[in-house]
């Protein structure tokens, strides 16, 4: 990956999320720690990142003037506090922010003259799996959203999508991994209420998720069709299914994901 050689990366916010993007790409080796800029409020939490080489600062500020692309790694809550800091200091550089709905628009307001990218990474990004999608933005460079975009492939897998879609597809690969963990918990919790051993059900859960992902990615074959592959006539698995179907699975699934949806265009209000 091309990009990095003479690009300070700045991030403000040392938490999960930009801790995993900045990991990643060191990880790759694309930058050096000495061409990374990080700020957070609390000192202690970047005392660990200091320990590598990484510039780090309580002041935002200086994060934005020493940095050509900032990474905005924040809550939609903090943006009015930390936007005004930055106001006047990003003219003509690259900020990537990856809060749920916040506006490109919103964010060129606040930010006259910054080069804007709205990106929607989740947590597996911290062990190099992840996965982001980056909203198109005809106004950045072509070589620069090139930057962005390996910024985030770094730790996993990346996908283009329109602006738009931006509060839809925090359902599909924002806010889904604690559906999953949510999953993982019922069932670990289950097979130790009968005896089984938890870090055998915890491992046998993981690793079964884990592989029917793979097998969803590189079988060529459809969900619905992984699906029945499982079920056998008369089997187990029609079985487990029957309650799904009883209890409107389906429905809980697309309502819990119209709520996320809902919430993200809250946050930008």
């Amino acid at each position: 990956m091309a990009g990095f050689e003479n690009t300070v990366l700045g991030f403000i916010g040392a938490g999960n999320m930009n801790g995993a993007i900045l990991r990643g790409v060191l990880g790759q080796g694309l930058v050096a720690p000495d061409q990374i800029w990080l700020s957070n409020r609390h000192a202690e939490k970047l005392e660990p990142f200091a320990t590598e080489g990484i510039h780090t600062t309580t002041d935002n500020t200086q994060v934005a003037t020493q940095a050509d692309l900032i990474v905005l790694g924040v809550k939609p809550q903090m943006f009015p506090d930390v936007l005004p800091q930055l106001a006047g200091l990003t003219e003509g550089k690259c900020v990537v922010s990856i809060a749920a709905g916040i506006s490109s628009d919103a964010l060129r307001s606040a930010l006259p003259g910054t080069l804007v990218v709205r990106a929607m990474p989740n947590t597996p990004l911290m062990v190099g799996v992840g996965a982001t999608a980056v909203a198109q933005a005809e106004n950045v460079p072509a070589d620069l959203f090139q930057t962005v975009l390996n910024l985030f492939s770094a730790a996993g897998a990346v996908a283009v999508i329109k602006e738009e879609q931006m509060d839809d597809i925090i359902n599909v690969n924002g806010s889904s991994p604690a559906w999953f963990f949510r999953m993982a918990d019922v069932m670990v919790r289950r097979a130790v209420s009968v005896g089984i051993d938890a870090q055998t059900a915890l491992t046998l859960t993981a690793k079964t998720m884990e592989g029917s992902a793979r097998l969803l990615l590189e079988s060529g074959k459809t969900p619905e069709e992984l699906c029945r592959q499982v079920c056998s006539p008369g089997g187990t698995t029609l079985a487990s299914l029957s309650a799904f179907e009883e209890r409107d699975f389906d429905g809980l699934m697309l309502d819990a994901m119209e709520r996320c949806t809902r919430r993200s265009k809250e946050l930008g209000k």
